[in-house]
């Protein structure tokens, strides 16, 4: 028999499983544009997003806010503006379709089991979804802005070269962009793009700055346009300038991550360690 715990679990779990069940059942077709979508293929049971749409319809989940444009805006930076409120949307759908087919099935768990713990778990277990596909995102973010920080030395004397060789800016920054193929040099591609289309060049460096959204890369960009405002005269003392200060920032970031190695390194060290003087100790005690 059902003790009082139990059923108001039920009572709580039923509607939600209820609604849970609709909308995976007569919702997909209605979401099949944004769960058959490439970017929803990223994520796993992404058939199952058509469950978080149909929630955030009934929520009317706002993409205009402060902290939703915070978000797209740092979505951008790994998508590209065209598809980065897309690429939100999506992910805001995985997010809840996790953490609310989790709390469905712990809320049945807990149920049948009569267990406070299982419903605890199922809660823990949402946060911990919702917080995975947030800290993913911000790897990859990071992971992003360390490789331009990382490859920005190069381009800066591989510019600061051919400048003074006597080419032109724009005939530099294409002959500089084809030697790599990472993020980085992808950026400095499409500005030639833009500039081709008929954006402005200095607006076109503008946009290269905030894109990458280094403060390097931005300094960089902003140091082109001032000298193109200016004429140019002394653009290859700056990028050489820029270009030993970046070298002596990339020494210090190699540095900081080898120490970093080091010291994730003493865990594993020490653990090890005392495994083995276990090994050596007990059989040597037991013997006494």
């Amino acid at each position: 028999m059902l003790n009082w715990f139990q059923l108001g679990l039920l009572a709580v779990s039923t509607p939600f499983t209820v609604l849970w069940l609709f909308f995976a059942a007569f919702k997909g077709k209605k979401y099949i544009r944004y769960s058959q979508s490439t970017f929803a293929k990223e994520f796993q049971m992404s058939d199952l997003f058509c469950v978080g749409f149909s929630v955030m319809e009934l929520l009317h989940f706002d993409t205009t806010s402060k902290r939703a444009r915070a978000k797209i805006k740092e979505i951008a930076e790994i998508r590209g503006k065209k598809y980065a409120e897309y690429y939100y949307y999506i992910l805001q759908g995985a997010k809840i379709t996790y953490a609310y087919t989790i709390l469905v099935v712990m809320l049945l768990l807990a149920v049948l089991a009569d267990s406070v713990e299982a419903l605890l778990l199922g809660i823990i277990l949402c946060v911990l979804a919702v917080a995975y596909l947030e800290l993913s995102l911000r790897d990859k973010l990071t992971e992003r802005r360390q490789e331009i920080l990382m490859d920005l030395p190069q381009v800066l004397s591989k510019l600061t070269l051919l400048v003074n060789s006597g080419m032109v800016l724009r005939e530099a920054w294409r002959k500089t962009e084809i030697t790599g193929s990472r993020v980085l040099y992808q950026e400095m591609t499409n500005t030639s793009l833009e500039i081709e289309n008929g954006v402005l060049e200095t607006d076109a460096y503008k946009d290269f700055g905030e894109r990458c959204n280094v403060k390097e890369a931005r300094k960089f960009a902003s140091m082109i346009v001032q000298n193109l405002q200016k004429g140019n005269e002394e653009l290859s003392f700056f990028l050489r300038d820029m270009a030993d200060e970046m070298w002596e920032t990339k020494k210090n970031e190699v540095k900081q991550k080898g120490e970093k190695a080091n010291s994730k390194l003493l865990l594993p060290v020490l653990l090890i360690f005392i495994g083995i003087l276990m090994l050596v100790l007990v059989p040597a005690l037991s013997g006494m």
